[in-house]
Parts: structure tokens; C-alpha cells; sequence
């Protein structure tokens, strides 16, 4: 246990079996994908709620999907904190109206390939021989180095504890 204890819960989880085509696909052929994640709100389960009910079209809407999955899901992301920054935590007329943030750990199938991706310091391991033998399949993103903390703090964030 790290970290200050609450009452309630700002994580929020999404499990999507069959994503279906969506209508600005062009191509031939829509593979079988599956999408999961868990998102790990911080300050407030705004961005954490906005993350589970949009990253997913962000991503399959994406030009570089299905052909580029690895793109798609890194500018799926970029284009959902622009979304999140610009039209939910900021407030034109009252400035900075939700501190939310989230980090996040998406695992994405498609057909019989699997994508994981990780932002900030949530992490996937993978589990083998019922348990005996686990390896980390992510590197935690973490404001430990000098240059990332000062990142945060000029974009108008914050390090703490």
C-alpha cells in the first residue's frame, strides 16, 4: 500500500470482446479484435471515465488501423489526452475545471496478434508454468528522472509523493 487511502474508487476497467467495423473503414477486410484495459485515475475519475468510453474509437478510427496497430494505439492515446485537455478539463471561460489524469495498460487483439501498451507506471506482466515463472512486459513511465519531472511541471502538472 502506497499512497493515501480513500473510500472510494477512481479506476475504471473496459472489456470489449468483438469490436465492430467502424463506418469510416474503408478496407476489404476488418479483423477480429478484442480490446482491454484498466485505467487508474488519479485526482478523480473524469479522465479515467473518458479514457474507458473513447481510447477504443480513437484507436480503430485511426488512419494506421488495422494496418499499423502499433501507431494507431500510440496516436489513439495522444489523441485522446488532446481531446481530454482541450474539451473536458479545461473550462474556456474558468480555466482548469478537472485535475483528473489516468494511467493506463490497454491490451488489444487482433486476429491472433496481441498489442500492450502501457502509460505511466501501470504494468503488465505475462504468467507461465501455472505461475512459477512471470516476466514484465512493460516499462513503468515514471517522473523519477529529472528531465520527466520537469515535463510535468512546465506543462502545469505536478510531482508528489
Amino acid at each position: 500500500h502506497i499512497g493515501n487511502t480513500r473510500n472510494y474508487n477512481e479506476d475504471r476497467v473496459s472489456i470489449i470482446l468483438n469490436i465492430l467495423r467502424p463506418d469510416c473503414f474503408i478496407g476489404q477486410n476488418w479483423p477480429n479484435c478484442s480490446f482491454f484495459a484498466i485505467y487508474d485515475g488519479h485526482s478523480g475519475s473524469g479522465c479515467a471515465n473518458f479514457l474507458r468510453d473513447n481510447l477504443h474509437l480513437y484507436i480503430i478510427n485511426n488512419e494506421f488501423f488495422p494496418e499499423n496497430p502499433c501507431e494507431a494505439i500510440r496516436r489513439g492515446f495522444e489523441e485522446a489526452e488532446n481531446i481530454f485537455l482541450s474539451n473536458y478539463a479545461v473550462e474556456k471561460s474558468f480555466g482548469l475545471v478537472d485535475r483528473s489524469g489516468s494511467c493506463a495498460i490497454v491490451l488489444m487483439t487482433i486476429d491472433d496478434v496481441v498489442y500492450v501498451a502501457n502509460v505511466g507506471d501501470s504494468r503488465a506482466i505475462i504468467s507461465r508454468e501455472g505461475g512459477a515463472k512471470r516476466s514484465r512486459i512493460t516499462v513503468d513511465h515514471k517522473p523519477d528522472e529529472l528531465n520527466e519531472k520537469k515535463r510535468i511541471e512546465d506543462n502545469g502538472g505536478s510531482v508528489y509523493q
